[in-house]
């Protein structure tokens, strides 16, 4: 691939390969910050992993349901996550668009840890993963939603996807939490009925489109403060 590629390709896929070199710069900075011990708990913790304690005793840290987006625990992780957003992400930029596909990555990670912060709020959890099942998600709800042959072709695959992911999810040890992925996927349908690309979005009534952003805001809402009645 030569410069003139590489540009053109950026210029396609601006978004992916924007938060991936976002992802990759915040893994390189915990690991030169920290060396071998980045992925202790501590660490996490200080590079801005979910805590939902922290939250609970100050509000203000409720940057740590955005955070966690882009803090990951360890080589393996970081390469997965940030491998599949590169390759598997430029598909759904392509359904999306730049600005769609990065509003339902960020705020489909956001919902996820949100429903962390509400069922289990005492782990230590990252990874940009709660983002990746809630583009995947979108894309199998678009094609539900619009009924397109070829969004629904590529929406069965990613369904499949998450439902083998959830799956592995159950055996699966460490700081990932299968309520984020869980999350992630149900912020995403919803997002893709919010933020359908602009050609399909006649396909989606209007009124649903008003009910899935009232459903968003609501259950979000409710994620973020029901955990501190308890």
């Amino acid at each position: 691939m030569n410069f003139n590629e590489i540009k053109r390709d950026f210029t396609r896929y601006k978004a992916t390969y924007v938060l991936s070199l976002l992802t990759t710069l915040v893994w390189l900075w915990q690991f030169f910050s920290f060396g071998a011990q980045a992925t202790s708990t501590i660490n996490l913790f200080n590079a801005g992993a979910f805590f939902g304690p922290a939250i609970l005793q100050d509000p203000s840290q409720i940057w740590r349901l955005f955070t966690p987006i882009f803090v990951h625990i360890g080589w393996a992780h970081f390469l997965m996550n940030t491998a599949t957003l590169f390759f598997i992400g430029r598909q759904v930029e392509n359904v999306f668009g730049w600005l769609r596909f990065t509003l339902i990555y960020l705020l489909s990670g956001i919902f996820g840890n949100a429903l962390v912060f509400l069922i289990t709020p005492n782990i230590v959890s990252a990874g940009a993963s709660t983002s990746l099942f809630g583009l995947f998600a979108a894309v199998a709800g678009i094609g539900y939603f619009t009924q397109h042959p070829f969004l629904q072709q590529i929406g069965k695959t990613f369904a499949v996807l998450i439902i083998a992911n959830l799956f592995l999810n159950l055996f699966s040890l460490g700081n990932v939490s299968i309520w984020a992925h869980v999350g992630g996927a149900i912020g995403g349908v919803l997002l893709a009925a919010i933020l359908p690309p602009k050609a399909f979005k006649p396909s989606i009534p209007a009124q649903f489109r008003i009910f899935a952003t009232g459903a968003f805001l609501v259950l979000l809402v409710l994620f973020v403060t029901l955990p501190f009645f308890k």
